[in-house]
């Protein structure tokens, strides 16, 4: 309501105003013999230049406050406005020089030229005072960095004082000689006018009630019945004129005005208001001050026998009747209780009191489970306003007020914390504020305890990791190596079954193998197996079994929760190491509701990356076994691997007296081949080679790179006559063979030998001696003629 009586004050102010200043062009109007006159040319510059120094003045005087102002105000609009005048004053001051009767400036003054420059300055204050309603009081703009728009108006207005002086005569006139003001430069005023309307009514709707915004709206008042004395002039020396200069006079004055509020006295005076804010401030802490230095020895000594239990005790009981004890002495309070949350209920486990509370207390019957509910501190001022939360203790004891705080554990309210007084409002929300660090030293007593109770749990975790991982570096097998992780995990959770599986990465998916169960029926493992095997239709984390780097980045260690057999509840650790996914380990429970507990995260990434690794580590060394004993070219057995299998069927063939042959076959001018098409060639036919006597020969038979281009075939319980007979058709079939290498077809011929042991041969080395009868039949085979067959006798 004062807002509208203030804007509506001023309005009317205005109007009159405006009344007045029309009223004076009224009486030069009606009676020109009176008041209207053409003063002479020398007593008219001198009332022109004084008006115009004074103008000039007053707005240089508004850019000089503004300007030294700015770094304490940083007020966009007031540095706008400041801009503008400097403008004006720069173009008022070649208006003054430009006049007629004033010496020439830069070309000949004109009462035309000097039009120009008034119509140009009347248009950028009319226009700049209009755009400064638009601009915030404060901006981060780096437009309005107060050396910025000093440059550009600078510049601005040197260049239109040049563009004048230099085109003059090409620019529309303003002013004719005996004719007077133009069309055109009246159409100006007009405008000029119409914006100063506009920016009357704008700054009286945006802030009507300030005092610095009434004088703007003054100023542009003048601005307008000025414009309209500079449309009346028919002599540029008349008393409209001179009216006009006089308006603009004052309207710069108002403009002055406005800014020193804005830029100094409105910054003064929050300066004295926030001093005597300070003031007062001072005050009142001295007085906090006066009255926490009578409690300080107290709450020293509290705090200090509070922090040195809390640090070394772990009796959960204890600490938390400490922390009632020192609450007692702090408060001076004999009645203090803490309760914690238990099965829906409040149990009293420490207090202070006349009185024995009970074991139990229902969060609906009570002043601590009213705190407990609303889970923030609560001031009762009279408690006989709320009975249905009375026991009977408090009322024998006389109680009137209290104040309870929620005790917090990771950031769940798991207790109350309160004190009575046998007084009414004997408890403030300070208090409460005070009371609440107290709950917190008891939320850290149950935090300290659970720490030692965590701290015990993680010893027994550590146990079981350190066990895992010394099995670790023993165990070889990898099936061994996940029965006993599985086992491990089996016992330390308690679960009611357990499975692994070892997975098996092939060209078509993963296949699960599982290696240990236990509580679980043939079925539901059998289920599980089909489940956890890699297809598109039934496995669950198309992530894992694609074992994309991203995924498995992010997820390794995770423990997913499913019930896929739908009657029992499912916790799978899946092992991942180096991107592949190594093992599965499942852990089953009857009760769908029960699982891993909370919290173990830990040990079980510990254990899931352990484990993956020593199963990637034992696969890493089957590989590397099997890369031992097999030539890489063609995937045969390598000369080790030959030389082992002929010593165990040698065993064999002295054991169960069956025969035992061996051909060594070599390719016949393999050199050739190599200087004609190349050693790549070479390699392609020893790799088809290779593959041609894994094809041709029987699969119980032992095929081997013995050296070079030498291949050595074992043939268990084969006699020398069938073993001959398979050398001669491997022999054609090499022969009539097509190796094609590039562009080009190769024919090759080989040349065999080959010899047969029997239980009955007189040899002291038999290994040694079979290869050496073979290879000497492989060179009787190649003295006569090559691509033949010869037989050991």
């Amino acid at each position: 309501m004062s807002l509208l009586v203030t804007s509506l004050r001023a309005n009317v102010y205005l109007a009159a105003l405006t009344s007045v200043l029309f009223g004076i062009l009224g009486l030069v109007s009606w009676m020109p013999r009176v008041f209207y006159m053409v003063y002479p040319d020398n007593v008219y510059l001198v009332m022109h230049t004084v008006a115009e120094v004074s103008c000039l003045a007053i707005g240089l005087s508004v850019f000089i406050v503004v300007w030294y102002s700015w770094p304490q105000t940083k007020n966009s609009r007031d540095l706008v406005i400041a801009m503008v005048f400097l403008a004006i004053g720069l173009l008022d001051f070649a208006h003054l020089l430009s006049y007629k009767g004033m010496p020439d400036f830069i070309t000949i003054n004109s009462e035309n030229k000097a039009s120009m420059y008034w119509i140009i300055s009347r248009l950028l204050g009319s226009a700049g005072l209009l755009v400064a309603v638009y601009i915030p009081r404060h901006s981060k703009n780096p437009v309005f960095h107060r050396l910025y728009l000093l440059t550009v108006t600078v510049t601005t207005s040197l260049a239109l004082i040049l563009l004048i002086q230099l085109f003059e005569s090409v620019l529309l006139p303003m002013f004719v000689p005996e004719k007077g003001q133009t069309i055109e430069k009246i159409a100006l005023e007009y405008v000029a006018m119409l914006l100063n309307l506009l920016a009357i009514y704008l700054y009286g709707h945006r802030n009507p009630s300030q005092q610095s915004v009434f004088l703007v709206r003054v100023s542009l008042v003048f601005n307008f019945v000025g414009g309209m004395a500079f449309t009346l002039y028919s002599n540029a020396y008349d008393s409209f004129n001179l009216v006009g200069h006089v308006y603009k006079v004052l309207a710069y004055y108002c403009i002055l005005q406005s800014l020193l509020q804005t830029s100094i006295l409105r910054p003064y005076m929050r300066i004295s208001r926030l001093n005597r804010r300070l003031r007062n401030m001072v005050s009142e802490n001295m007085c906090l001050y006066k009255e926490t230095k009578d409690s300080e020895r107290i709450l020293q000594q509290a705090f200090i026998q509070l922090g040195a239990t809390l640090a070394t005790k772990n009796d959960l009981e204890a600490m938390l009747q400490q922390v009632v004890t020192a609450t007692g002495t702090v408060f001076q309070c004999d009645h203090v209780y803490l309760a914690l949350a238990e099965n829906n209920t409040l149990k009293i486990v420490a207090y202070v009191s006349s009185f024995k509370p009970p074991e139990r207390i229902q969060t609906d019957k009570s002043f601590m489970g009213k705190v407990f509910a609303e889970k923030k501190s609560v001031v009762v001022d009279n408690i006989d306003s709320l009975p249905e939360r009375i026991i009977d203790g408090i009322r024998q004891a006389g109680l009137k007020s209290m104040v309870g705080a929620p005790i917090r554990h990771n950031g769940d309210v798991i207790g109350v914390l309160e004190i009575f007084s046998r007084k009414e409002r004997d408890f403030t929300q300070h208090d409460a504020q005070f009371l609440s660090v107290f709950s917190h030293h008891a939320g850290e007593a149950i935090k300290n305890a659970r720490a030692y109770e965590t701290t015990v749990e993680s010893f027994a975790e550590l146990s079981l990791l350190y066990d895992i991982v010394k099995e670790l570096a023993v165990l070889q097998s990898p099936s061994g190596i996940l029965t006993k992780v599985a086992e491990k995990l089996y016992n330390l959770f308690s679960a009611n079954g357990a499975v692994a599986f070892i997975m098996h990465h092939r060209d078509d998916g993963i296949h699960t193998e599982p290696v240990f169960d236990t509580g679980f029926e043939q079925k539901e493992i059998d289920h599980m197996q089909r489940v956890f095997s890699d297809s598109k239709t039934s496995w669950p984390w198309s992530g894992l079994s694609a074992m994309d780097d991203a995924y498995s980045g992010e997820n390794k260690h995770g423990l997913i929760t499913m019930s896929v057999l739908l009657a029992r509840r499912l916790n799978i650790l899946p092992l991942l190491a180096s991107g592949k996914l190594q093992g599965l380990i499942v852990l089953g429970w009857n009760n769908p509701k029960q699982e891993i507990p909370p919290g173990k995260e830990l040990v079980l990434s510990t254990i899931a990356s352990q484990t993956a690794i020593g199963l990637e580590r034992a696969y890493l060394y089957d590989h590397f076994q099997a890369l031992a004993l097999t030539d890489p070219l063609t995937r045969l057995g390598n000369r080790r691997q030959l030389e082992i299998y002929l010593g165990r069927e040698i065993s064999r063939t002295l054991t169960y007296h069956r025969p035992l042959s061996l051909i060594m076959l070599d390719i016949d001018f393999f050199k050739k081949v190599n200087d004609t098409w190349g050693h790549l060639a070479g390699d392609v036919i020893l790799q088809r080679m290779g593959a041609m006597i894994k094809e041709r020969f029987r699969l119980t038979d032992m095929s081997a790179r013995y050296g070079g281009e030498e291949f050595a075939v074992v043939l268990p319980e084969t006699c020398l006559q069938e073993a001959a007979a398979l050398a001669e058709s491997f022999r054609q079939h090499i022969e009539d063979a097509k190796f094609n290498v590039d562009a080009d077809i190769i024919t090759i011929t080989i040349s065999l030998g080959v010899a047969t042991f029997e239980s009955h041969t007189d040899w002291e080395n038999p290994k040694t001696s079979l290869i050496d009868a073979a290879d000497q039949a492989l060179y009787r085979a190649k003295q006569s003629g090559r691509n033949r067959v010869e037989c050991h006798k």
